[in-house]
């Protein structure tokens, strides 16, 4: 560590502007932390899962290799331990991080020409809309790992820069960009190998991808498969490099055209960086070969996958800023002594040649043509990110973990649930995922590069599935599809134009709808031959004839059912004459008692109709349950466990009469 503070004392850090580089950063986190991406919650389970026992897994009991971020996750689990949950753990990492990469942004520019340049960058970067619109993912971490990296190899710790190369690699596997085009460099630079580079950059991946094999199978995220699957069927209509052009096209016709200004000072800043300061080339490699490796696998467009180049693209405007200013400010002009001696004012690799009369004046303007540049840069920036930010938490956020929650409450724990979203679904619901497009199932990607959508469903015949009511009518028209799956319940909100549904089996899924305030249950504790107890009860008043009589009642489990019964419930008069009457399997029959868990609580509805004619009075509701070959009724028991009654009855139900029409 003395050796690391001797190197960085060579480049003192000035503590005001750390402090303010520090703030900006912290400040744009914080702005951008309403943003929780779907596939954020993906690496969020996981890292749950890993924290309390689960696996290294998305689907607990599943080696399924889902996460494309290892180190990001085990961080995450480390993280849930100390502050409770994923979610919150990427938040305080993420905020941390915020603060880390301008102030390694602007170390890593003045290392590569000079201040002004660190001071531009890091500032544009805490602006960057497509660095800020990935904060809930790896983004963060993989982008002050770049940094940290290459700041560490420019000071000559050469053991520390490949251990965070090598890390890197393992916050996301197309980091090899970043270890490739630093170890060409050096060896090229000193015609060596220096193996304290060379081998963690090597040996950490390496000892991943060996533990990967052995605990996944493969080494490789069945993610990446089908993120490549997904850009053959052309999933979302665009790839990387068409994502990043309508963005671009957007910026330009709903914003600023001053937006060209980026791609002018960029050319200006590689060509000047080129020309006399070929470390530059390390960064520009590696932002070159990461954009050939996602344009080569063919991937869909995701928005956070941009953030990785916005460092390099920062840095290289900075430079142009700074070439602009020293241009300008090295222009004579009338009343300047350019003649006599000259001296450089320098700092880092570059240097700006003045007279002996101008000096102070050609670095003032110097430094102001570069702050008012960078000011101007910075203010056509933050329309756009202003504007992304906005549109976030977005629907899917929004939306899906309400959904979830209530998937969690009413179904059945070991059902399972296909959808095409499984972040914030699975992350909240706690049910195992089948993954219509293929991010957790590994057989799945290959099918949907030939365009079968309903291939999961297909093959796992999950328990539940959810999709939009218009969303993959190819499979929802399918006759198997309608045979085997019936709606069960509509999500309605008004951030979406049309209902989520969610469908289930037609036999052996639980589904509580219709939920009632545990004020307005009336309790019980009837027990049914110590297999099932009789909660509660609520019923709907005030009752009127040629009305309907709705009834809830609440079953709690506590023994396996082999028998396959019927729930009866009767309206009787005073002479136990039946007036209306209801028969059903619990929950329309779609969850039968031969599937009821013991420890699990039921919400069962029935509704009779009442006739017109039904004298006003005084009535009975009797309710059991029977089997229907042989009409044998379940026994109730009383406290010594001794036959009772093969019927329970609520007393008192007032009938009023139908009203006048």
């Amino acid at each position: 560590m003395r050796k690391v503070r001797d190197r960085f004392k060579t480049h003192p850090w000035p503590a005001g502007l750390i402090l303010i580089l520090g703030a900006a950063g912290l400040w744009s986190g914080w702005w951008a932390s309403v943003i929780i991406w779907d596939d954020a919650m993906i690496t969020f389970r996981v890292a749950e899962n890993l924290a309390y026992g689960r696996g290294f897994v998305y689907n607990a009991g599943e080696r399924v290799q889902v996460t494309t971020t290892p180190l990001y996750t085990m961080i995450l689990a480390i993280g849930s331990w100390l502050f409770g949950s994923a979610p919150q753990a990427a938040l305080i990492l993420n905020l941390g991080l915020s603060a880390l990469i301008p102030i390694f942004t602007y170390d890593l520019g003045r290392r590569l020409a000079r201040p002004i340049t660190g001071v531009s960058a890091a500032l544009l970067l805490t602006l960057m809309p497509l660095l800020l619109i990935a904060f809930s993912m790896e983004s963060y971490l993989y982008v002050t790992l770049i940094l940290i990296s290459l700041d560490l190899y420019l000071a000559g710790q050469l053991r520390l820069a490949g251990l965070l190369v090598g890390l890197t690699t393992l916050s996301r596997g197309d980091a090899v960009s970043l270890g490739a085009s630093l170890l060409i460099y050096d060896f090229l630079a000193t015609r060596r190998l220096r193996w304290p580079l060379i081998l963690p950059v090597v040996m950490l991946p390496a000892g991943w991808y060996l533990f990967a094999t052995f605990y996944y199978g493969s080494p490789f995220p069945v993610t990446l498969n089908a993120k490549t699957a997904q850009g053959q069927f052309n999933w979302l209509g665009q790839h990387f490099l068409s994502g990043l052009a309508n963005y671009w096209e957007d910026w330009l016709e709903d914003y600023s055209r001053l937006f060209y200004l980026f791609p002018g000072l960029m050319s200006l800043g590689l060509i000047s960086a080129i020309w006399t300061e070929r470390r530059w080339l390390i960064l520009i490699g590696r932002d070159l070969l990461y954009l050939a490796i996602f344009v080569g696998l063919g991937v869909t467009f995701a928005e956070w996958y941009y953030a990785p180049l916005m460092p390099g693209v920062a840095l290289l405007t900075g430079r142009g800023v700074q070439f602009v200013a020293d241009s300008l400010a090295a222009l004579p002009a009338p009343g300047w002594a350019v003649s006599g001696q000259t001296h450089l004012v320098a700092s880092g690799r570059s240097a700006l040649l003045v007279g002996p009369g101008g000096g102070k004046k050609k670095l003032l303007i110097s430094a102001g043509v570069s702050a008012g540049l960078t000011v101007l840069l910075l203010a056509t920036l933050y329309p756009v990110t202003a504007a992304m930010i906005a549109a976030k938490p977005d629907w899917k956020a929004q939306i899906y973990p309400e959904v979830g929650r209530w998937i969690a409450r009413n179904t059945n724990t070991a059902a399972n649930l296909a959808t095409i979203d499984i972040g914030h679904l699975g992350y909240w619901s706690g049910r195992q995922i089948i993954d219509i497009v293929g991010l957790a199932q590994p057989d799945v990607p290959a099918q949907i590069a030939r365009g079968d959508f309903g291939y999961a469903i297909h093959h796992y015949q999950p328990d539940m599935v959810l999709i939009g009511a218009t969303w993959l009518p190819e499979i929802q028209s399918k006759d198997w599809f309608q045979a085997g799956y019936t709606p069960r319940h509509f999500f309605r909100f008004k951030e979406r134009p049309e209902p989520l549904v969610l469908f289930t089996r037609r036999d052996g899924v639980k589904v509580q709808t219709g939920q009632i305030p545990p004020a307005a249950i009336m309790p019980l504790d009837v027990d049914f031959n110590r297999q099932v107890t009789l909660a509660g009860y609520h019923l709907n008043r005030p009752l009127l004839a040629g009305g309907l009589l709705h009834l809830t009642l609440f079953w709690q489990v506590e023994a396996p059912i082999e028998v396959d019964f019927t729930v009866f419930v009767q309206l009787v008069n005073d002479n136990n004459e039946i007036e209306s009457q209801g028969d059903s399997q619990p929950q329309q029959g779609f969850y039968r008692t031969p599937f009821w868990q013991p420890g699990e609580s039921i919400i069962d509805a029935y509704t009779l109709s009442l006739p017109a004619d039904l004298p006003a009075g005084s009535y009975e509701l009797l309710l059991g349950f029977y089997e229907a070959g042989s009409g044998a009724r379940l026994q109730i028991l009383d406290e010594a466990g001794q036959f009772k009654s093969d019927h329970f009855r609520i007393s008192d139900i007032e009938i009023r009469p139908s009203p006048t029409p």
